[in-house]
C-alpha cells in the first residue's frame, strides 16, 4: 500500500476518533458560564415571560372591563346631566311669570274685591301666569283682599284656586 490509500483511510478514522472523544468530555465554559447552567437561565426566563404574559392577559381583562363600567357610568352621568338640565330649565320656566303692563295691575286693584274676584277666577281659567303675574304686581294687600274674596264665595274650589295662585305668587319671579 502506498502512503497514500493509507492516508485516505487512517484520516476519516482519525476524525471519528476526535469526534467521539469530544462527545465524550464535558462542556467546557465559554467565559466562565457553562451551557448547563446557561439552559437552566433560559427556562426560568421563558417561565418568568410566560407568567407574565399571563398576568398581562389578566389585566388586560380587567381593563377591558373597567373600561366598560367607565363607559357605562358616563353615560348615565351624561344622561342624568341632561336629565338636570331640563329639569332645572323646566323649574325655571316655572318660576318665571311673563311681566304685565302696570295699567291693568292698577285696574284691578282700584276694583272692588267682591267684583275683582270673580275676574281673577276667569283670568286664571284663561292664562293662569298673566293672573299670578297681576296677583305678583298688586300691592299685597289688594290682593290678599281678593283672595279673599275668591275663597268667601265658595270654599272648596276657588280656595283651592287662591291656594294654588298664593304658591305661584310666592315662587316666581319676573322675567329679567
Amino acid at each position: 500500500m502506498n502512503s497514500k490509500t493509507i492516508l485516505w483511510v487512517l484520516a476519516p478514522l482519525a476524525l471519528s476518533g476526535g469526534v467521539i472523544w469530544l462527545s465524550g468530555q464535558t462542556p467546557q465554559t465559554t467565559e466562565g458560564v457553562k451551557v448547563g447552567e446557561l439552559a437552566e437561565k433560559l427556562q426560568a426566563r421563558e417561565k418568568a415571560v410566560t407568567q407574565k404574559e399571563g398576568e398581562v392577559r389578566q389585566m388586560e381583562e380587567r381593563l377591558g372591563t373597567l373600561q366598560g363600567t367607565l363607559e357605562r357610568d358616563r353615560t348615565d352621568l351624561q344622561n342624568r346631566e341632561k336629565a338636570l338640565q331640563e329639569a332645572t330649565a323646566k323649574l325655571d320656566a316655572l318660576r318665571t311669570r311673563p311681566p304685565i303692563d302696570t295699567q291693568l295691575i292698577r285696574t284691578y286693584e282700584n276694583m272692588d274685591p267682591l267684583q275683582a274676584a270673580p275676574a281673577v277666577k276667569e283670568l286664571a281659567a284663561l292664562n293662569q301666569e298673566v293672573c299670578v303675574s297681576l296677583l305678583a304686581g298688586m300691592q299685597p294687600k289688594k290682593a290678599a283682599r281678593i283672595l279673599d274674596q275668591l275663597v268667601a264665595k265658595d270654599a272648596g274650589k276657588d280656595a283651592k284656586l287662591a291656594a294654588q295662585l298664593s304658591e305661584k305668587v310666592g315662587i316666581t319671579r319676573f322675567k329679567q
